[in-house]
């Protein structure tokens, strides 16, 4: 029965028409000598989470000789199943992100044992019990305590902003740390929020960066994938604020195609998806991988930290640079703990969101 429902979900996907692949061969995976691998997500181009993560795929290909494969199923969630089980029967490891796909995965992975199965942003709390799934939970609240600090450092008016994608669980889980992180450099810092709803409404975005600026925000940090370009655009337009990117380094990102833009980002709370998603594919080669197991990377990994490139180095004072290298060099030790989203009740995480609302 099992697999009279694998064929017809791959029929599916095959009837949407709708899922794209990039690399793709006539038959890839099992029956090459290479090994294969495929990332599934909603779609490449948001200059953040997604093309950083493919950049890892890129990486496996040039220096491990991976066939690659992206699956991008757009915003239509009900083909999602159709393209894991599409592609669990092709490749040999499967990436993706979050917890909608560890349910789904759920109900087939027994369908594939001989598949590898990858996820990132996975709860923490989350309880292994697939043997071939590796779950990856970023600590994006140690990036973020960083990057609030260096924003309440930076800032002149004592007023930050946060502008997050969708009010869920590890949007939030960023705010705590960039909260925490902030009062650490200020203890009198304010700190204005808003989420837009979803990850793709730039115009949107671009409203709620004008609002908080009102309130006197003149450091604004978006977690909101390619929505963000809104809050980038904002803080372009006007003089004497500085944005903070995430994901991936989004100044380069903007360099070449909107320098006005780029000049703005002071810099990015990196989630180094290329650097998780190449070593697990290169340890899924030879072996070493551990699967059936849930991993916790964080500042001490070198996956979630802020971007100290050239303009970093030339826009922000070498006092606070010192200051910002300090603390992650102790929250690397364990010296520095934050509180993290995950496991919170909502009344205690909207009480420190509403403690520091300007």
């Amino acid at each position: 029965m099992k697999r009279v429902l694998a064929a017809v979900l791959a029929l599916a996907v095959v009837a949407g028409g709708t899922l794209t692949g990039c690399g793709e061969k006539e038959k890839t995976g099992k029956k090459d000598e290479k090994m294969s691998a495929a990332f599934i997500c909603a779609n490449l181009g948001d200059k953040s989470f997604n093309d950083i993560a493919w950049e890892g795929f890129k990486k496996a290909e040039t220096e491990l000789g991976m066939d690659i494969k992206v699956v991008e199923y757009g915003a239509e969630k009900s083909k999602m199943e159709p393209a894991l089980v599409d592609v669990a029967e092709k490749y040999d490891i499967v990436a993706f992100e979050g917890g909608e796909f560890t349910e789904i995965l759920e109900k087939h992975y027994e369908e594939f044992p001989d598949t590898k199965f990858v996820g990132f942003d996975i709860d923490p709390t989350y309880q292994v019990k697939m043997p071939n799934y590796f779950a990856i939970n970023y600590m994006q609240n140690q990036g973020d305590y960083l990057a609030g600090a260096l924003a309440a450092k930076m800032s002149q008016t004592g007023v930050i902003g946060f502008v997050g994608g969708a009010e869920v669980v590890v949007i939030n889980d960023f705010l705590l740390g960039y909260v925490e992180g902030a009062q650490h450099a200020d203890a009198n810092v304010k700190v204005a929020t808003a989420y837009i709803g979803d990850f793709v409404n730039s115009p949107k975005a671009k409203e709620l960066t004008q609002v908080q600026m009102t309130q006197g925000a003149d450091v604004l940090h978006q977690v909101a994938g390619a929505a963000g370009l809104g809050l980038f655009e904002a803080c372009a337009e006007k003089t004497g604020i500085w944005a903070i990117g995430v994901d991936a380094d989004q100044r380069e990102y903007f360099a070449e195609s909107n320098q006005k833009v780029a000049d703005v980002i002071l810099t990015s709370m990196l989630k180094r998806n290329d650097i998780a998603i190449f070593n697990i594919l290169k340890e899924t080669a030879v072996g070493k991988a551990q699967y059936g197991t849930l991993k916790r990377w964080g500042v001490k990994e070198g996956v979630t930290v802020i971007v100290k490139n050239d303009f970093y180095r030339q826009n922000v004072p070498q006092e606070t640079q010192a200051y910002i290298d300090e603390l992650e060099g102790q929250i690397a030790a364990g010296e520095i703990t934050m509180d993290t989203a995950y496991g919170m009740q909502q009344e205690q995480f909207i009480s420190i969101r509403e403690s520091v609302k300007p």
